[in-house]
């Protein structure tokens, strides 16, 4: 399935061992040296999105789900990335060999995100998780508006 499908750099063929790495590398996303930088790079490239892209997301989501709260943030911001990159039309059609396990997966993730905000409460912005609960409901503008200010 995946050599079928592209990501930033060309066929995903490297995905799964990258996905299966991700479960154990805590290292956020913003370290070059670690797995979450590659998955972001080729997933949600300069906000570009890719089949497999769509491919990912249950992946993502599933990481999330066995992750505690402080190491679920990058899976669910990537998810939330990768969605607002679709709606954004930042990326080619969902294949439709996906679109059922990819929108199961979107609607759990806005589930896990909701869980998250809702445990860390007001007193830790998470401007990341908000946006991505934003992209997850399919408010683009909100969510580009979260991620914007988050920029400045």
């Amino acid at each position: 399935m995946w050599i079928d499908l592209r990501h930033a750099y060309g066929p995903a063929s490297n995905l799964p061992d990258l996905l299966a790495r991700a479960r154990t590398d805590v290292r956020p996303g913003h370290v070059p040296e670690g797995v979450w930088f590659q998955l972001w790079s080729a997933l949600y490239h300069q906000g570009d999105v890719f089949t497999a892209s769509y491919a990912a997301v249950p992946y993502l989501v599933a990481i999330a789900r066995q992750r505690g709260l402080s190491e679920s943030v990058d899976p669910l911001f990537l998810t939330g990335c990768i969605e607002l990159g679709r709606l954004e039309g930042r990326g080619p059609q969902i294949p439709s060999h996906l679109e059922a396990v990819y929108h199961s997966a979107i609607a759990e993730a806005k589930i896990l995100t909701e869980e998250f905000l809702e445990a860390v409460g007001t007193t830790d912005p998470h401007l990341e998780l908000r946006g991505t609960l934003a992209a997850l409901k399919g408010d683009v503008n909100g969510a580009r508006a979260i991620f914007d200010a988050d920029v400045e």
